[in-house]
């Protein structure tokens, strides 16, 4: 089993050299124990798009369901924001040699908070609602997303019950249909 670990401190980037003061309201560091060979980083998926897409009940993370792949991304409200402010910090800078650097450091955080953790629909064994979570099961019997935390929050405990229960039932209709 290879594993694999993220951290996206999206503001410690920021702050490189006193860029920046202190640390803004929408700071978010994003850890993500990825188990087993079959996530990837993808691009942000369309909510549009989805066959199902629930949101964290702080509206900060989206959990999507598509015909292929189950993703794990920053909901649109978050990347919006996040994407806002950044700019705003952008704009406040008088020092050239700051603004250039900052410059850089916002394009590379832009690219990197506009993607997606993803798994394969048919990698997947069963997604399953147990003590106030969703588990998603590999078909290695390993948990995929298991330890994925926004704030410090698990967000596989951070959907409402009836969302996730809602997930639950559409991944088993998808599997039924076409695996």
């Amino acid at each position: 089993m290879k594993n694999a670990s993220l951290v996206l401190g999206c503001t410690a980037l920021l702050g490189i050299a006193g860029l920046t003061a202190a640390t803004p309201a929408h700071a978010c560091r994003h850890s993500c124990n990825v188990s087993g060979d079959y996530v990837r980083w993808a691009d942000h998926q369309s909510v549009q798009g989805a066959r199902l897409a629930i949101t964290t009940e702080d509206g900060k993370v989206t959990l999507l369901l598509t015909d292929r792949d189950v993703a794990v991304q920053l909901s649109d409200r978050t990347l919006h924001r996040v994407r806002r402010e950044m700019h705003d910090k952008d704009e406040e800078e008088d020092n050239f040699l700051a603004s250039v650097i900052k410059t850089v450091v916002i394009g590379t955080v832009d690219e990197v908070i506009d993607h997606s953790f993803a798994c394969p629909v048919r990698k997947l064994r069963d997604v399953s609602y147990e003590n106030g979570r969703l588990v998603l099961t590999d078909k290695n019997g390993h948990h995929v997303f298991e330890d994925t935390d926004i704030d410090d929050t698990d967000v596989l405990a951070s959907f409402s019950e009836k969302d996730a229960r809602n997930f639950v039932r559409e991944f088993r209709r998808l599997k039924s249909e076409s695996y």
